[in-house]
C-alpha cells in the first residue's frame, strides 16, 4: 500500500495511478474537458490566452501539453523541447532528441550486459529477521 501526502492539498491518500488524491484528480479532469472544449472551438488560440478565457493555471495546461493529454494542432501552442529549445506539439521532447536519448539509453544497456559482476557464492544466503529473532537448531 503506497500512502502519499497530495502535492496539491495536502491530503493523505493511497496512490493507485496518480500522483494526486482523488479529489484533486478529479478537479484536474474538470479542468482538462475546460481546457479541450475552449481549443476545440478557439484553436488558434495561445496558452495565455487560453488560460485567461477557462481560468485554469497555465501551468496545468502546460502540463497537459507535456503529458500528450491536449494535442496541439495550433503553432500558438507550441512547447519547447526540454534538450534543444526546438518548437514542439506536445511531449517533452522532439523528436530528434526522443531518439538520440533512445539510442543513448540502449547503449547503456548493452554496456550493462557487459559488466562482469562477481558471482555469488553459494555459500552466501538470504537472512531473515525472524532468523535474528529465534534461535533455530541446526
Amino acid at each position: 500500500m503506497d500512502v502519499r501526502n497530495c502535492p496539491k492539498c495536502g491530503k493523505l491518500f493511497q496512490r493507485l495511478r496518480r500522483d494526486i488524491c482523488p479529489a484533486c484528480a478529479q478537479q484536474e479532469d474538470k479542468e482538462y474537458e475546460i481546457v479541450r472544449d475552449y481549443i476545440y472551438d478557439n484553436p488558434n488560440s495561445d496558452v495565455q490566452t487560453v488560460s485567461e478565457e477557462t481560468g485554469v493555471a497555465v501551468e496545468t495546461i502546460l502540463k497537459f501539453l507535456r503529458e500528450n493529454r491536449l494535442i496541439n494542432v495550433s503553432e500558438a501552442l507550441l512547447l519547447d523541447c526540454e534538450l534543444c529549445g526546438s518548437p514542439i506539439p506536445s511531449g517533452r521532447f522532439c523528436k530528434e532528441c526522443g531518439e538520440k536519448l533512445e539510442k543513448e539509453f540502449s547503449s547503456l544497456n548493452t554496456k550493462k550486459d557487459g559488466l562482469n559482476l562477481p558471482k555469488s557464492d553459494k555459500k552466501a544466503s538470504f537472512h531473515f529477521m525472524r532468523d535474528r529473532l529465534v534461535k533455530r537448531d541446526r
